[in-house]
């Protein structure tokens, strides 16, 4: 221990001398910058433009300067609060002894001495992958193999070290153990010293271009993408920069939830937007949102109705559109002779240009013709303004009235008229657009970019979509079109809310994205007994549980709703962080919200929200999908309200948010998917 705490102490007294070097820095840096200020004021009046763009662009700088101190000096300081986490004693082949590393957050240097190695290193695979033994890592100069002669993983807290665990396990179980048994947090949080094996490979991956990842509840597939991006920005330093990367998240309350981990990890966040962004701002219409459809759908007792939101969640309904857009809409362009010429001229004259049908046909169908509709007009119009032979400016502006003029050679170029002729050809009802459903955005956004083009431009190096589920094949296609970068594509089709996902979809999923996938199926986040008993509620075979012990989940029947809520939530005051009482629907949770007014303090927390950071709220399965909760409740788990297919899935999203505690309440007879036995007594 005495070794380790002088060691400890070595490392903090290095980065003490480093955030003094920055604090100096700052300090130099900020009198640079009022002595320059000053001048500037004093010689403003007699100064030229020329010497004011100079003094401006050197005070920019400046301010850079000291922002990029300021920034070094708060990781610093966090870096400093737990330098490191883990040594590996590694023996290379050859070598006459084993030399120590120790791994952290990011590299600290002595000098030319490595003191913490980066836990992106090659040399930090070894703690992730190997147990003691024979080991190798993949270094830039080529394989570098060896044994791992120690294992020592460390608890430091506050600059203070509070213990160490030597282990012959790429992972001490005492060590996940405590992190996994710790309250829920409204934040997601790094899990960098507690990262698995099959992990690993996953945040390390460099064969594929687009990794498709399928892994069960809890299996930690979004901690999984966001270390890859924090690998990928250290793999890639000087190529790759935090607004090169792009996490398309499911809402604005999820991306909320996940914002702390990339800054814990000493990077700055990426680039975050959701997809009803991008469709409120190419479709400039109001939208129906996911959870108005999951809410509708289990609402529904038109089959016809869900039978066509399943088919255009389908490859089928994909390939109709693309077929429509390319064998019927791309061939209703007809065009008739274009003459332009000067007021004074004759149609025949010198100065008159002529474009006639058959040019512009030629053009459109022949050299332009295997394009998007999109494209061939635009590379039209860059033709035809060729042509008029006009100085760069006359000729950016004269574009937009070729544009409009050749769309004007289509029967219909309004993208909602479009989609109606599309499905009154597949005998699809034909909404008025109003509001534009849920179900019918995609299809419109792929129509707009094929025959339009997007008004904005969406750019990335590498994107991140997480909740795969909740996306159809027309998502993904549109998703390909304006990124054609590498991907990760996260989620569990057993988490699907609004349709049967099949192991075959998952298939035609990865053949479609053209994605190595890769399944995950060790779940950490509940209890061994919550695990089992939503595995068996759905059927999930071949699922590893981490060995977590709690109480088993609790399945009570009630004359009252209301009092064994209420009950529930006073039996349970003051034992856990958060707790919420999960609902089928928005109707429900307006019940429950009437039942708990005046009784107990809770907040709803529905759709895009910003936070779930409350002691109780009262929210849907399909809001806190992806996100955890020490506490759960579910109410109305009766044999009518939870009896189908997509009853099931949700039940099992509802069931798999809880941590450490799990409760179902019902009246009457129970869901048949509550197989296990009452494990309270009748609440009167």
């Amino acid at each position: 221990m005495k070794e380790e705490k002088e060691y400890l102490s070595h490392v903090e007294s290095v980065l003490d001398d480093e955030i003094e070097q920055a604090k100096q820095g700052v300090k130099v840096q900020q009198q640079s910058y009022d002595k320059l200020q000053k001048d500037f004021s004093y010689f403003f009046y007699d100064s030229d433009s020329i010497e004011i763009s100079k003094y401006k662009t050197a005070l920019s700088e400046i301010q850079y300067q000291i922002s990029f101190l300021n920034d070094k000096q708060e990781k610093l300081a966090r870096q400093k609060n737990r330098p490191y986490f883990a040594r590996i004693d590694f023996k290379e082949n050859g070598a006459k002894s084993a030399q120590k590393y120790y791994i952290g957050f990011s590299h600290i240097v002595d000098g030319k001495n490595s003191l913490v190695f980066d836990w992106r290193a090659p040399i930090s695979s070894l703690y992730y992958d190997y147990d003691a033994g024979e080991a190798e890592y993949e270094a830039p100069d080529g394989k570098v193999t060896g044994e791992i002669t120690l294992k020592r993983q460390f608890g430091i807290s506050n600059g203070h070290l509070d213990y160490y665990v030597d282990t012959d396990q790429n992972i001490n179980d005492e060590i996940l153990q405590q992190v996994l048994s710790k309250n829920a947090s409204t934040k997601m949080k790094e899990i960098v010293a507690s990262i698995q094996k099959e992990q690993n490979a996953i945040i390390r991956e460099e064969r594929y271009k687009t990794i498709l990842v399928q892994g069960v509840a809890g299996s930690g597939k979004t901690s999984i993408a966001l270390h890859r991006a924090g690998w990928l920005l250290y793999k890639r330093r000087g190529e790759l920069t935090s607004n090169d990367i792009l996490i398309l998240s499911p809402s604005n309350l999820f991306s909320s939830y996940v914002s702390d981990v990339l800054p814990e990890l000493g990077e700055d966040n990426v680039i975050e937007t959701t997809f009803s962004h991008i469709a409120k701002t190419e479709l400039k219409k109001p939208l129906i949102t996911r959870e108005q459809l999951v809410d509708e759908i289990y609402k529904c007792k038109d089959q016809e109705k869900l039978n066509e939101i399943a088919y255009k969640s389908s490859f089928e309904f994909l390939n109709d559109l693309l077929k429509f857009l390319d064998e019927v809409y791309a061939k209703l362009f007809a065009p008739t002779d274009l003459v332009f010429k000067p007021k004074d001229a004759s149609e025949n004259s010198y100065n008159a240009f002529i474009f006639t049908k058959e040019e512009l046909n030629q053009l459109y169908y022949g050299a332009f013709g295997k394009l998007p509709v999109n494209k061939r007009i635009d590379y039209m119009v860059d033709y035809l303004a060729e042509r008029f032979g006009l100085k760069p400016s006359d000729t950016e502006a004269i574009k937009p009235r070729f544009k409009k003029i050749l769309y004007n050679f289509f029967p219909i170029s309004d993208i909602f008229k479009i989609c109606n002729v599309f499905y009154a050809r597949m005998g699809l009802k034909q909404p008025s657009f109003k509001e534009v459903p849920y179900e019918d955005i995609a299809p419109l956004l792929v129509i707009k970019n094929y025959t339009q083009g997007l008004k904005n431009e969406y750019t990335a190096k590498y994107v991140i979509i997480d909740e795969m589920q909740d996306f159809s094949p027309a998502h993904f296609y549109f998703f390909n079109s304006i990124w054609d970068c590498p991907k990760i594509v996260l989620g569990d089709i057993n988490q699907c809310i609004e349709k049967t996902l099949s192991k075959k979809y998952l298939l035609d999923l990865a053949r479609f994205l053209k994605a190595k996938t890769i399944v995950l199926n060790k779940t950490y986040r509940s209890t061994r007994q919550i695990s089992e008993f939503s595995e068996k509620m759905i059927g999930l075979k071949n699922v590893v549980n981490f060995s977590r012990e709690g109480s088993e989940p609790k399945i009570i029947k009630t004359t009252s709703t209301e009092h064994a809520l209420l009950k529930l939530l006073k039996e349970n005051e003051g034992k856990f962080g958060h707790t919420a009482i999960v609902c089928k629907n928005g109707a429900e949770v307006a019940e429950v919200s009437k039942m708990l007014h005046n009784k107990v303090k809770f907040e709803v927390v529905l759709g895009s929200d910003l936070t779930f950071d409350y002691p109780l709220v009262v929210t849907t399965a399909s809001t806190a999908k992806g996100i955890e909760f020490d506490h759960v409740i579910v109410p109305f788990a009766d044999a009518e309200n939870y009896h189908s297919p997509l009853d099931r899935n949700l039940l099992y999203v509802a069931t798999t948010r809880a941590l450490h505690q799990l409760e179902f309440v019902y009246e009457g007879k129970k869901s048949k998917f509550l197989k296990r036995h009452d494990y309270a007594k009748n609440d009167k």
